[in-house]
C-alpha cells in the first residue's frame, strides 16, 4: 500500500471529501464527510470486492438513508440516479435498483489501510477510491456478485436525480429502430456509457464513439466485436475491461451493441456543452 500512496502523491491526485447532490442538474446540497457523519451513523459492511476478487470490509453510509436525508422521498420517484466521478466514469443507475438491493457509499476501509485497490478488471491499474465509493451487498445477493464491477463507481463526487431522456437526449437511437438496436442501446447504457460518450453524452473516462466519426466507420465489425469481447487480445496493456464474462446471451449482447453503434452512425449530433 505504501507504493500506491507514493503513486497518488507523485501524480498530484488530491482527495476531496465533499459530495455534491443535484436534482435534474441543479445543486441542492453539498456535504462534507464530517457533515454526513452527523446526519447518518456510519456502518461497516463486508462485500465481495469485484475489482480484486476477495472479501473486504468498508466503512460508509447506507445509500438509501443518505438519499432520503438529502432528497426526502423524492429520490424514490426519480427515474435514475447519475453518479459522476473525478476520473470521468459516469454510471446512470435506475432508482428501482436501490429499492431492490442494499448499497453503501463508503469512504474508507475497516482495517484502516489506504482507501485504494488494484483493479484486476483493468490491467491491474492502481486506483484511489475516495472521496466516495458505491458498493453493493453482493454477499447477500448472489445475482449482484455475478455482475462483477458494473455499477460500482469509485471517486464519486456528484449525485444527481435525472430523467435519462432529458439528461442524454443525443444518445437515444431513432424511435423506429429495430429490436436489436433498441436492445443494444439498453446494453450500451449499462455496460459502455459509464466510460464512453455518444455524441458527447456519457462518461468521460474513455473515447467518444460516434462524433465526428463513428467507431463502426474505422473498426471492421469482426474486430469491433473482438474488442468488446476481449480487448486485451488486441491491445497490450489496455485498461478497457472485457464485457462481463458471466453475462447471459453475451454473444447476442455484443451483436446488439454493435447494431446500436451502427444505427447511431447515421444519427451524429454535435456534442452539447458539458452538464457535469
Amino acid at each position: 500500500m505504501a507504493l500506491l500512496t507514493l503513486f497518488f502523491v507523485l501524480t498530484g491526485i488530491a482527495q476531496s471529501e465533499e459530495l455534491i447532490f443535484k436534482d435534474h442538474g441543479k445543486v441542492v446540497k453539498t456535504l462534507s464527510l464530517e457533515q454526513i457523519e452527523k446526519l447518518i451513523p456510519a456502518k461497516t459492511v463486508m462485500v465481495f470486492e469485484p475489482h480484486e476478487s476477495e472479501n473486504r470490509e468498508y466503512v460508509g453510509f447506507p445509500a438509501n438513508a443518505l438519499f432520503t436525508e438529502v432528497y426526502g422521498e423524492k429520490w424514490r420517484r426519480a427515474e435514475e440516479i447519475l453518479f459522476t466521478c473525478s476520473d470521468g466514469y459516469q454510471p446512470s443507475i435506475p432508482s428501482a435498483r436501490f429499492k431492490e438491493y442494499t448499497a453503501y457509499l463508503v469512504y474508507g476501509r475497516a482495517d484502516k489501510e489506504e482507501f485504494t485497490l488494484i483493479n484486476k478488471l483493468q490491467n491491474n491499474e492502481p486506483v484511489r477510491l475516495g472521496p466516495f465509493y458505491l458498493v453493493w451487498d453482493n454477499l447477500n445477493y448472489p445475482e449482484l456478485k455475478a455482475e462483477g464491477g458494473e455499477g460500482w463507481p469509485y471517486q464519486v463526487t456528484t449525485i444527481d436525480l435525472i430523467s435519462f431522456s432529458d439528461r442524454f437526449p443525443n444518445m437515444s437511437p431513432p424511435n423506429n429502430s429495430s429490436v436489436a438496436v433498441k436492445s443494444g442501446f439498453l446494453a450500451f447504457r449499462k455496460h459502455c456509457m459509464t466510460c464512453h460518450t455518444i455524441n458527447g453524452e456519457g462518461g468521460g473516462k474513455s473515447v467518444e464513439l460516434n462524433y465526428p466519426v463513428s467507431v463502426t466507420e474505422y473498426f471492421k465489425e469482426p474486430w469491433l466485436a473482438r474488442w468488446i469481447d476481449k480487448p486485451a487480445s488486441i491491445r497490450y496493456n489496455t485498461t478497457m475491461p472485457a464485457l462481463n464474462p458471466y453475462l447471459k446471451d453475451r454473444e447476442t449482447t455484443i451483436k446488439n451493441i454493435i447494431a446500436y453503434l451502427k444505427a447511431m452512425k447515421d444519427n451524429k449530433r454535435k456534442p452539447l456543452p458539458s452538464k457535469n
